[in-house]
């Protein structure tokens, strides 16, 4: 049994309208179970209190309308359930991934797109690639950058 079929059957093992193997199991739980050993406690007290004052008259109604009383607040005072992290957590990482997955094949630009910072002092005039010289321009443009940087 787990406690909350216990709580719901407390009133039932303290009034003693039970099985007697039903009566085994609760008992076990309880002596096991500490939230459902605090309840018994809690609701055996409130019934001595009730059973012991002098004007008190015993009728069927009265422990059936007190039994539905406490299965009512048992049942108000249910423990919530947590926030369902194993549900979101493999939702939002699968959203995150076919955003990802989205953005690489869609939206990220091409490399000829992405725009370069133009370096200081550099004017718009053609680049020529050394390679695409002649033999005898290399040859001359080997001796420009001697001079320049090397002083030769």
């Amino acid at each position: 049994m787990n406690c909350f079929e216990i709580q719901e059957r407390i009133v039932d093992l303290i009034i003693g309208d039970i099985d007697p193997v039903e009566k085994e199991l609760m008992i076990a739980h309880i002596n096991e179970c500490p939230l459902c050993a605090e309840e018994f406690q809690f609701i055996n007290e409130c019934i001595d209190v009730c059973c012991s004052c002098p004007d008190f008259e015993e009728d069927e109604v009265y422990w059936e309308e007190f039994l539905f009383s406490v299965h009512e607040k048992i049942a108000l005072t249910k423990p919530k359930s947590p926030f369902p992290f194993h549900i979101v957590l493999p939702v939002a990482a699968g959203a995150l991934g076919a955003f990802g997955i989205f953005y690489f094949l869609f939206l990220k630009p091409a490399p000829k797109e992405i725009a370069l910072p133009k370096p200081n002092g550099v004017d718009n005039e053609p680049v020529y690639e050394v390679y695409d010289l002649t033999p005898e321009e290399q040859q001359e443009f080997i001796k420009m950058i001697n001079q320049k940087y090397f002083g030769e």
